[in-house]
């Protein structure tokens, strides 16, 4: 995800809300994540004549290929994260040179789809609703021609819901100077590109804001959580796409929190949008170089957390859970890069792979 503004880490974008910081959410991740509510498809047979054998494309020596390969085999569905939006606003030669290779991609077994943009309207270079508008249309309609069949998914950050504006006039002030700062990245926006039908599967960020400042307005950050994903099921959104929620839970060496802040955080992010209707919970990152050190969800041995232990937990029971991952983070050694797609599938269903675009 291209935003990491780390959460755990406590790397956050501010939200602009007199004051107020939205919790860190990632704002740089590299691309992809999956929701295992959709069928892994099978691999397929070559036909008469082909080069392509029934592991997938003739993309031998691909290290995202490969990876992707290594996660189908241990029953975790692929998306291909890209950061299309980055490649669109350079022009049509980027643009294009990165839907040839999804089209590639796309062949790969276990592929669910593409996750074409992270953030969207966040910061990422789309500055209105009509441009935004306009990507989603041109990636939908390019893609669908290269890779008919396969999802897409969008992740969004929508910082008003953070800031509660239906609960009184300090939330509402909140509320429009995010809109202003993010005019594509409003609850409006977003909704707008759903009734357009331009998003299969919607990872969703809240966008809440410290403790401190919801400690003023007389709540906590796990009731505004739940406010807000009410908020969206009563707007319909479930509706209009396969609603998922995300966020950034790695930190520097693994994550660090206690037993009790592991509790908080799989109840904030994981059982209150689950709860509330959410289709699976997309948890930053896997491993990933951000800001000068390596963040993880595992210390570099692999050895477990009180987080883990949660995530695990929560899958056995049933949760669809998503990670990113990239082969450059991953060791290259077959032993050691066995093992981390071993241990990713304990927890994840899916997993959104990097895929080589740039």
């Amino acid at each position: 995800m291209r935003t990491v503004a780390l959460v755990m880490a406590g790397l956050m974008v501010v939200a602009g809300c007199s004051g107020a910081k939205t919790e860190p959410d990632p704002a740089a991740r590299s691309a992809g994540t999956g929701s295992s509510v959709t069928p892994t498809p099978p691999p397929s047979r070559p036909a008469a004549g082909s080069t392509t054998t029934a592991a997938g494309p003739d993309l031998a020596g691909d290290r995202y290929v490969a990876l992707a390969g290594a996660l189908h085999r241990r029953g975790v569905a692929v998306w291909w994260e890209t950061d299309l939006v980055a490649r669109w606003l350079e022009g049509p030669a980027a643009f294009d040179q990165a839907v040839a290779r999804l089209s590639e991609l796309a062949k790969v077994p276990g592929t669910v789809g593409f996750k074409v943009s992270d953030e969207i309207g966040y910061g990422d270079g789309l500055t209105s609703m009509a441009q935004a508008t306009d990507f989603l249309g041109q990636a939908r309609s390019r893609l669908a021609e290269v890779a008919p069949g396969k999802q897409i998914l969008v992740d969004a950050v929508v910082p008003e819901l953070g800031c509660l504006p239906w609960r009184g006039a300090n939330q509402e002030s909140c509320a429009q100077r995010v809109r202003r700062k993010y005019p594509a990245a409003t609850a409006a926006a977003v909704e707008s590109y759903l009734h357009a039908g331009l998003i299969d599967h919607l990872d969703l960020s809240t966008g809440l804001l410290e403790d401190d400042i919801y400690a003023k307005w007389g709540t906590d950050r796990r009731d505004a959580q739940s406010a807000a994903w009410k908020r969206v099921v009563a707007q319909g959104w479930g509706s209009l796409t396969v609603l998922q929620a995300r966020k950034a839970l790695a930190a520097a060496n693994g994550y660090q929190g206690s037993a009790d802040q592991a509790a908080s955080d799989a109840s904030t992010y994981i059982d209150v949008p689950v709860g509330a209707g959410a289709k699976a919970v997309d948890v930053w990152t896997w491993r990933q170089r951000y800001q000068g050190q390596v963040v993880s969800l595992l210390a570099p041995d692999l050895g477990g957390n009180t987080l883990w232990t949660a995530l695990v937990r929560r899958k056995q029971d049933g949760v669809q859970l998503l990670t990113h991952m990239t082969p450059s983070s991953l060791p290259t050694d077959s032993a050691g890069f066995g093992r981390e797609c071993d241990r990713a599938a304990e927890a994840f269903t899916a997993v959104f792979v990097a895929a080589g675009t740039g």
